[in-house]
């Protein structure tokens, strides 16, 4: 489905739901369509000309500004990751075109939200002071990891003062594990942290509205027959 999109935007298509002969606005256009090889495979390359190249047409209304990221690898595990790599980034930079919102990363949102969700846990009563507080405790698991109970501890001493926020975990321990995000550039998206919580958050919830829990069947296959009792080692 999205190569067909790409290819349509690419040659100025119209994709069809129908069974029939495509009319010549619909089909659209492509200037070269070519067979090169990269990394010792042979791909097939449409693509219209550009600014500068022999019979470029301006009025063209096919789309100029694709571009193609080729990866090479040694093994199929490297190219994974750099596949989940550059996904990543795209899926970054698509995620900041639609909301440009950033917020501490390093887990000083996560930290921060706890605290404040802690304050707002203290001035209820009952049980929902205890799954308040429990929901704000949860938030700490982000920033489990080696000695997590030493830096969470510091963190929260400096989550504490004033200007404090964005005081987050420092992965390489450079000083003390800690570092403030907003002086090393760390952030994260806002739209993908909120969505990060409130789907967890749902999740939990599917879990603990759940009032059975169902046993599985042992597995194996059909029971052995038992022997009478009155045969002896000739039966």
């Amino acid at each position: 489905k999205f190569e067909l999109r790409r290819l349509c935007r690419v040659v100025n298509a119209t994709p069809l739901a129908r069974v029939g002969a495509p009319t010549p606005e619909e089909a659209g256009f492509v200037d070269i369509f070519e067979t090169v090889e990269i990394g010792g495979d042979r791909v097939t390359v449409l693509r219209q000309l550009l600014p500068g190249e022999p019979g470029f047409d301006p009025t063209s209304h096919g789309e100029k500004t694709r571009t193609a990221t080729i990866v090479l690898g040694a093994t199929s595990n490297h190219l994974d990751d750099l596949e989940r790599a550059i996904d990543d980034g795209v899926n970054v930079i698509k995620s900041l075109m639609k909301d440009a919102r950033l917020v501490p990363g390093a887990g000083a949102s996560e930290l921060e939200l706890a605290k404040r969700i802690e304050v707002y846990g203290s001035g209820l009563k009952g049980l929902a002071q205890h799954a308040v507080k429990k929901f704000a405790s949860s938030l700490e698991n982000a920033l489990g990891g080696a000695e997590g109970n030493e830096v969470l501890s510091r963190l929260w001493a400096k989550h504490e003062k004033k200007g404090g926020e964005a005081w987050g975990v420092d992965i390489e321990e450079e000083t003390d594990g800690t570092l403030q995000a907003d002086q090393h550039k760390i952030y994260d998206s806002l739209a993908a942290k909120s969505w990060a919580i409130r789907l967890a958050t749902e999740a939990a919830n599917s879990v603990l509205s759940v009032d059975s829990i169902i046993m599985s069947k042992p597995a194996g296959g059909p029971k052995v027959p038992q022997q009478a009792g009155n045969w002896d080692e000739d039966d």
